[in-house]
């Protein structure tokens, strides 16, 4: 947040100065207000010249109030874009681990709501407070002007409203993080549930389902009334204290007027300006109170922006072992591995079968570095170098780990199949789609994620397939790449994995068949 404050800071500063100017016409067009009173009262200047004034004081407000507020929204808007532009540069450069330990909806409150409430609760105040402060004290200097004891009179009176208006701020911060909190959890929730609506609809179990999604959003709408509630009770607080105030400081100017210390006029446009400082006053400690709500937000947002420096080292060899070494795994009391050894040599084919729930993908996520050092004992190493002490990118483009997911983007499926890079040739897309058995139209075909998949399950299998294909990993494994296809289609994947040379290939599969399994050099069964 910081960095991104200090690179726009000059955007910040014009805003402040803007603000300034505004307040200065605000101030002058009190002034001539109070001129034309006294004109009516005793016309030593022309009335029309004195409204004339005027005329132009509110024109000019109004100019430099509009420039003012479009270049708030440039500013707020900048600094937005730098903050998710660095969070989403930092997202990717977490560990698979990593991300996978945040509960669902985190980030997804983290990039909406949490920047929502940065931007209502942070970045509009920030601009505002400087500025308001700036009004408050130009109205209040020509107060002085005016009448300097009535000026003193005010300021102690001003004083007094600042500190009694502090009081609803610390429980509407508290109700504010409360709020967060309790939104990020149902989001969570919400997110998880409409994953599973397929499952939870074809059980019948969708009144279940709604009662515990009722109840979670009934804590969540709770943290929200409580939150609305706080900020509209402090808002209402810091006017009531505001009119009281402004009452006092009228019946200061009336009596200064009884006593002959000032016009008519003159007091009008002091009350006019009073409104110049009590009203900034106001919104400077709901603004104030409003910053004070976002500290832990804008401290995650800080700590997710921070891309750690990777000591690990990058593998830049080509693979020609992998090595599993006293493998010793669990899942809370389920054993997966003990003592587990293997070994996978360049130019092989592996299957590994066995039932579900016995380590096959497991297997895999501890080579990928799905797992944290602390999760496991043993070692895996590539090439004889422990994975520990190798950087998870580089082994990312040494070995590919094709498994089924639902990721789509709107466009072709051959879109689908480069995923936005440039250095895939149409010669090799060509050629993975041939070998996949994915005709031309079909590759055309557009996709529009919002609406509905166009595609069937098994040309979503074979697209998945082919985001890996098209790249040249020294290592390819496919997790159940033949699941719920049909046998000929199948039989033509199968085809083209035993077509693959000079790599190590490990399959994961259910297919027990002696005429699959005799295509591999090893069976790994688990």
């Amino acid at each position: 947040m910081a960095t991104a404050e200090k690179r726009y800071r000059g955007i910040y500063i014009l805003t402040v100065i803007l603000g300034f100017v505004s307040a200065i016409f605000m101030a002058q067009f009190s002034f001539w207000l109070g001129k034309v009173i006294d004109v009516v009262i005793d016309p030593t200047d022309s009335l029309q010249t004195t409204m004339l004034f005027c005329i132009y004081m509110a024109v000019g407000w109004l100019i430099v109030s509009f420039i003012y507020n479009y270049t708030e929204i440039i500013y707020v808007n900048k600094i937005v874009r730098c903050l998710k532009k660095d969070l989403y540069k930092a997202l990717y450069h977490k560990e698979l681990n990593t991300f996978f330990a945040e509960k669902n909806g985190y980030y997804l409150s983290l990039y909406s709501k949490d920047i929502d409430l940065v931007v209502d609760n942070y970045l509009m105040p920030k601009c505002n407070i400087i500025a308001n402060m700036l009004s408050a004290a130009v109205c209040l200097l020509s107060i002085f002007l005016i009448n300097w004891k009535l000026g003193f009179s005010f300021v102690i009176i001003s004083f007094l409203t600042v500190v009694l208006s502090q009081i609803p701020g610390a429980i509407m911060a508290r109700k504010t993080v409360e709020y967060t909190r309790s939104n990020s959890v149902y989001m969570a929730l919400l997110e998880n549930f409409l994953k599973g609506f397929e499952q939870v609809k074809l059980l019948g179990l969708g009144k279940l389902f709604s009662e515990k999604l009722n109840a979670r959003d009934e804590e969540y709408e709770k943290s929200r009334k409580n939150y609305l509630f706080a900020k509209i009770t402090s808002n209402n607080i810091g006017m009531a204290i505001g009119m009281l105030s402004q009452l006092l400081c009228m019946a200061v100017g009336i009596w200064f007027v009884l006593h002959g210390d000032m016009t008519v006029g003159l007091l009008i446009a002091a009350v006019q300006l009073l409104n110049g400082v009590f009203s900034p006053l106001q919104r400077f400690v709901q603004e104030k109170n409003l910053m004070g709500t976002t500290k832990e937000i804008i401290c995650r947002i800080n700590q997710e922006q921070t891309i750690e420096k990777k000591i690990e080292k990058k593998f830049v060899d080509e693979v020609q072992k992998i090595e599993f070494n006293n493998i010793n795994l669990y899942f809370g009391n389920k054993e997966i591995f003990q003592g587990f050894h293997m070994t996978f040599e360049a130019g092989k084919k592996y299957a590994i079968v066995g039932e579900s729930g016995k380590g096959k993908s497991t297997l895999i996520h501890l080579l990928m570095k799905y797992l944290t050092e602390s999760e496991y004992e043993g070692t895996v190493r590539i090439n004889s170098q422990d994975i520990r002490i190798l950087d998870s990118d580089s082994i990312y483009q040494k070995i590919g780990y094709i498994q089924r997911n639902e990721f789509l983007i709107d466009g072709s499926v051959r879109d689908n199949i480069v995923l936005y890079r440039r250095d895939v040739s149409d010669e090799k897309v060509n050629q993975i789609c041939q070998d996949l058995k994915l005709d031309s139209e079909l590759v055309q075909k557009e996709i529009d994620v919002s609406d509905s998949c166009e595609v069937s399950f098994g040309e979503k299998q074979r697209i998945d397939i082919a985001r890996f294909m098209v790249f040249d990993y020294d290592v390819l494994v496919f997790d159940e790449p033949t699941s719920n296809l049909d046998t000929a289609t199948a039989n033509e994947i199968f085809n083209m994995i035993f077509g693959i040379k000079d790599k190590i290939v490990i399959v994961i599969t259910h297919d027990r068949s002696k005429e699959v399994l005799d295509h591999f050099d090893a069976v790994l069964q688990l």
